[in-house]
């Protein structure tokens, strides 16, 4: 018997995002690729639906999981979900309506003691008004620093499972 997977997860998710009164939608629990990509993808489709209700009217909420990678370029800290939200952060930049979580299901995200963190349009413009340049720190790899330094970071410690990489985003009508 399964008591636990990525669409078991996701599942839930959606469930209860319906009960809440969100109309949600599974993208797809097998995402994969590296995480920079993905979350400029989701990112597309997360401004398509905010800009012309296409594929799906707003508001909706986007899930999907699997296990994306980090090609290492520089010496930052962070993992996969992290730098997923940082790119992500960067393509809705200034955006209103828009949020995303991003999260490890086992509780660690890459090299840190975090599952993952949230985003939303003002992500990027707080992290330069820390003096940070979110280009800079993707390029490096260094997303943790990012979400630490704004404080967005979602920190639940080890959950005892891991059924993949847990995506939700918001896009309000």
């Amino acid at each position: 018997m399964v008591v636990a997977s990525s669409a078991i997860s996701l599942e839930a998710a959606r469930d209860l995002a319906i009960r809440q009164g969100f109309p949600a939608f599974i993208l797809s629990d097998c995402i994969e690729g590296e995480a920079r990509d993905v979350g400029n993808v989701l990112a597309a489709i997360a401004r398509e639906i905010r800009s012309r209700n296409r594929p799906f009217k707003a508001p909706v909420i986007l899930l999907s999981g699997g296990e994306t990678t980090v090609t290492v370029r520089g010496s930052g800290k962070g993992g996969r979900s992290t730098e997923f939200l940082l790119a992500f952060a960067l393509a809705i930049d200034g955006l209103k309506g828009i949020y995303a979580l991003a999260a490890d299901t086992d509780g660690i995200d890459g090299s840190e003691d975090n599952a993952g963190a949230y985003a939303d349009g003002t992500s990027a413009a707080r992290m330069r008004a820390r003096g940070l340049d979110p280009l800079r720190l993707l390029a490096e790899n260094d997303a943790w620093s990012a979400f630490s330094t704004i404080g967005d970071l979602i920190v639940t410690g080890p959950t005892g499972t891991n059924v993949n990489d847990f995506r939700a985003i918001l896009i309000e009508a």
